[in-house]
């Protein structure tokens, strides 16, 4: 984040956890106490407060909240958190769309295991979501990438338990793209923190340059995870270049170059948009730099709100 902003965005970010933990707090199943090294409390927080620093403490908790929730829904789909097939993959997003579009059953779903932990924070999401004002015109488009995410996970879950081939580098990106969620995320985001009045036509503008951060965000949390993946018998762009013949090294570079390209047209699909999505088009810029910066150097969960305390601590008194 830029230095000038760092000790404003570190206090949003700590001022947000108490709320977006009221939201996780109850299902432990799947969300880890904020001050476990196994938590993304605080990494969620702060990236929500990294993209909107002059949003309010209730946009920067719903949105935090938002990322952590989006952490666990991939955590199920990658069967870190349980052990499930592409089918209950595809079952569980049909879940969390109808939770959203209000066909789901209502009502508490018990805490009985990360799917049931998901869903029910992700029903308490919704109902905070639709009490902003821009919710209801952003809720279809939130719905389609909802859907394209489920088939694309369901889909990574396929190859990484050998019911389909690897794909080759082109189509494992452009699967990718999808199941980061940054995608997800933004659909969500302009219903909180959009321009207003919000226009459904918002998101056909911003789809194609966020469809560029989402792939570059996905190439840089693959050169952050090629080794775990590896071990773990799972896709990634780098293991699939090297199955082509590339070494290791070489893989590397070329997504490292890949990554440089796409930000290149990132900006400029960016710099096309109108003076009325500014706040959205900075709010991307810091997202993809934030976010990529932060997965190339450390993980998501090891950080900690206390951690997140004391450097705000050090910011405001340095």
């Amino acid at each position: 984040m830029p230095e000038r902003d760092r000790a404003a965005v570190l206090t949003a970010a700590l001022d947000a956890v108490p709320e977006a933990d009221r939201l996780l707090g109850p299902h432990t199943t799947l969300f880890a106490d904020g001050d476990s090294a196994s938590s993304r409390l605080a990494f969620s927080c702060l990236s929500a407060a990294a993209t909107f620093p002059a949003a309010t403490r209730d946009q920067i908790a719903d949105l935090g909240a938002l990322t952590a929730v989006l952490f666990g829904m991939d955590d199920i789909a990658d069967s870190i958190a349980g052990d499930w097939s592409d089918a209950d993959v595809d079952a569980f997003f049909g879940r969390i769309k109808g939770v959203l579009s209000g066909s789901e059953p209502g009502g508490a779903t018990g805490d009985a295991g990360p799917m049931a932990a998901a869903l029910s924070a992700w029903r308490a999401w919704c109902a905070r979501f639709r009490a902003h004002p821009g919710a209801a015109a952003h809720t279809p488009s939130l719905l389609g990438q909802l859907d394209l995410a489920g088939s694309a996970m369901a889909l990574e879950r396929r190859w990484a338990i050998g019911g389909e081939p690897w794909p080759g580098y082109d189509r494992y990106l452009a699967n990718g793209g999808l199941t980061i969620l940054y995608r997800t995320w933004w659909a969500a985001a302009l219903g909180v923190c959009g321009p207003e009045p919000a226009r459904t036509g918002h998101w056909a503008a911003i789809e194609p340059a966020t469809a560029l951060g989402a792939e570059c965000m996905r190439l840089a949390n693959d050169l952050r995870t090629f080794e775990r993946e590896r071990r773990e018998g799972k896709p990634n762009s780098v293991l699939i270049l090297e199955r082509a013949g590339t070494s290791t090294e070489a893989a590397v570079e070329r997504v490292s170059a890949h990554i440089a390209e796409l930000n290149a047209a990132f900006d400029a699909e960016l710099r096309r948009l109108p003076a009325e999505l500014a706040g959205v088009v900075e709010g991307q810029r810091r997202s993809v730099a934030f976010n990529g910066a932060w997965y190339m150097a450390r993980d998501t969960h090891a950080y900690t709100v206390r951690e997140l305390a004391e450097d705000a601590r050090s910011e405001s008194h340095g």
